[in-house]
């Protein structure tokens, strides 16, 4: 199914001759500076593929 094509008034259409800016904050002004820390993810127990090896 092909959609609509996005309306000009909301969605400019891009000039790929316009330069891009140094910084991305002028592209995206309400972003934070820095990224939040990552999510902790549970590593893999023993016995599982790729976990931790079984003591000997």
């Amino acid at each position: 199914m092909v959609q609509p094509d996005p309306d000009p008034e909301v969605y400019p259409p891009i000039d790929p001759n316009e330069p891009v800016p140094d910084d991305p904050g002028e592209l995206l002004p309400d972003t934070p500076d820095t990224l939040p820390p990552a999510p902790h993810e549970p590593g893999r127990g023993p016995g599982e593929p790729g976990g931790v090896p079984e003591p000997a």
